[in-house]
């Protein structure tokens, strides 16, 4: 009997034991789950944030020091020239009708038939805008993150009919969305709300999947499937997306006229957005949260110049970036519909940017001989603007 009754102590004491260590683990595992991790995971990301702006700073101040000792090209000193021939008047009226602000390049056969800037670039001083001005360039940017995509296809790194699963964990559609569909917008994916707070890249990325919408799987205009894709860039080449810009873009192109943000506000020709009245537009200088131009990765946080921007489209028209066939691949639509950051219209593409009250647009045929570039800094609606003037450019061009 005493027997019994030991064992049946000894058996709670056992039990409880056991109970307490069960507990135990469970709240070790909650606190270690919902705050040492999240601290932990706060204090790699502050990390990370710090070096990646610490990188970005040594980098931009390469890309100055560059901008300013390497020799530029033919090109660009022939497109940093003030270009207004008798021929261009009809063009220059239809912009002044329009209260064009900012830098207008047009290029006809290979020759500048128009480069010049109208309005101010810094009102308060009386600063005016020309074609050495540098404005951000917005949305046009995605088509420079399709062609580092197209880049890693080519080297059989990637394939455009590759889930996206494959590359970033966590998307609960991932395994049925390609990169091809996110290219074209046709993923489903939008965001929740906004990035609340500055980030490191991955911390973009990371943060964007916590935070997709998912929809139908047609056409829709969400940046964030850019996002995402320089998130897969970065990942499978192990380098930050902007230095893979600077390499495979500005630096192969030899450009000294561009850069990514914020480096624009140490820049002597920035032009400065305005988002006043019609009536009186430079009323009103806007002022861009930091935040803004973070969020943007692979979207819309690079700056240049009106030569430099033509410099761009042309040498991927013109496969110096890419092949001319992967530009075909990633171009395969027609009647204005949207692929890999341009809207296609056959003969033709048209890009387009909006961003801190400033517009940018380009029209430019196949050959990269055709084209308008409009850079605007007050709200102006740049697109049809330079889809007019480039169909009356090319009036009678064979």
């Amino acid at each position: 009997m005493k027997h019994a009754k030991k064992w049946g102590w000894t058996r709670w004491l056992i039990l409880g034991l056991f109970a307490g260590l069960v507990i135990g683990i469970a709240v070790y595992g909650s606190y270690d789950y919902f705050y040492l991790r999240p601290q932990t995971e706060a204090k790699e990301e502050r990390a990370r944030r710090k070096y990646e702006t610490e990188l970005n700073r040594h980098r931009a101040i390469e890309q100055r020091l560059q901008n300013a000792t390497r020799q530029a090209t033919n090109t660009t000193d022939r497109l940093m020239q003030q270009v207004i021939p008798s021929e261009a008047q009809p063009f220059l009226k239809k912009l002044e009708a329009d209260h064009f602000s900012g830098t207008v390049l047009m290029m006809r056969k290979g020759k500048v038939i128009l480069n010049t800037g109208l309005g101010y670039a810094d009102a308060e001083s009386g600063r005016l805008n020309g074609p050495e001005s540098l404005y951000q360039i917005g949305s046009i940017q995605k088509g420079l993150t399709a062609v580092l995509l197209m880049k890693l296809v080519e080297q059989g790194k990637v394939h455009m009919t590759d889930p996206i699963s494959r590359y970033l964990p966590g998307i609960r559609t991932g395994k049925q969305v390609t990169l091809r569909m996110m290219l074209d917008m046709r993923s489903g994916f939008s965001l929740k709300r906004n990035q609340p707070t500055q980030l490191s890249d991955a911390g973009i990325v990371r943060w964007s999947i916590a935070n997709l919408n998912y929809g139908a799987k047609q056409y829709a205009y969400e940046p964030v499937n850019f996002v995402l894709l320089a998130g897969v860039i970065e990942k499978v080449t192990g380098h930050l997306y902007a230095d893979l810009i600077q390499q495979e873009i500005f630096k192969k192109l030899k450009l000294t006229h561009s850069g990514f943000m914020p480096e624009l506000y140490r820049e002597p020709n920035q032009s400065f957005g305005y988002n006043g009245p019609k009536a009186n537009p430079y009323s009103r200088r806007y002022v861009e949260p930091s935040l803004n131009y973070n969020r943007e990765l692979g979207t819309g946080n690079i700056y240049t110049s009106a030569g430099d921007l033509y410099q761009i489209m042309a040498a991927i028209n013109q496969g110096k970036i890419i092949r001319r066939s992967s530009v075909a691949t990633l171009r395969d639509l027609n009647q204005g519909q949207y692929t890999a950051g341009v809207y296609n219209f056959g003969n033709y593409t048209l890009t387009h940017g909006v961003v801190a009250a400033q517009l940018a647009a380009t029209v430019m045929d196949s050959s990269g001989q055709n084209a308008v570039v409009l850079l605007a800094n007050t709200d102006q609606v740049t697109r049809d603007l330079a889809q007019a003037l480039y169909h009356d450019m090319i009036k009678g061009v064979k």
